[in-house]
C-alpha cells in the first residue's frame, strides 16, 4: 500500500467514527430519548429512583393513572382551596372598595354642608355686627 492509500483510509476513518458515534437505534416499540445532565438509563429489569424516591408496589395505580404515592390529587385539591381562598379575598376586596367610595361621597356630600353651615354663620356675624337694634338683628336669622 502506497502513503497516500493509508492517509486515505485513516481519513475515511476518522470523518466517519463521529457519524457512527451519533447513529442509535431501538428496538420495537420503544422511543430515543435524549438526557440531561445527571441523567441515568436503567434497563427494564432494572430499578432506578433517586433519593427522594418513595417505594410503591408494581402497577399500583390510582384511577388518575398516577401510582398510589402521587400528590396529584392532594395538590389540585390545595389548589382548589387556593382559589377558593383567593375569589373570596377578591369578593372581599371590592365589598371594601365600594364601601370605601359609599363614605368618600357621604364625607364629601357632609363638607359641603359644612361649608354651607360656615358660610351661613359668617352671614349671620356680619349682620350682627352690623345691626343697630334688636329688629336689625332679628332679621339676621337665617
Amino acid at each position: 500500500m502506497t502513503l497516500s492509500r493509508i492517509l486515505l483510509t485513516l481519513s475515511l476513518v476518522l470523518f466517519t467514527l463521529p457519524a457512527f458515534g451519533q447513529n442509535f437505534s431501538c428496538s420495537i416499540g420503544t422511543r430515543p430519548s435524549c438526557l440531561g445532565f445527571g441523567d441515568t438509563v436503567c434497563s427494564s429489569s432494572g430499578q432506578c429512583v433517586d433519593q427522594a424516591a418513595q417505594c410503591f408496589n408494581r402497577y399500583q395505580c390510582n384511577f388518575e393513572g398516577f401510582t398510589c404515592k402521587s400528590n396529584v390529587t392532594a395538590c389540585v385539591n390545595d389548589y382548589d382551596d387556593l382559589l377558593r381562598t383567593h375569589n373570596t379575598l377578591v369578593d372581599d376586596f371590592n365589598g371594601l372598595l365600594q364601601e370605601r367610595d359609599r363614605l368618600r361621597d357621604d364625607l364629601r356630600e357632609m363638607l359641603n354642608v359644612v361649608r354651607d353651615l360656615e358660610e351661613d354663620l359668617e352671614n349671620v356675624q356680619s349682620c350682627l355686627i352690623f345691626a343697630s337694634t334688636f329688629e336689625d338683628a332679628q332679621f339676621c336669622m337665617p
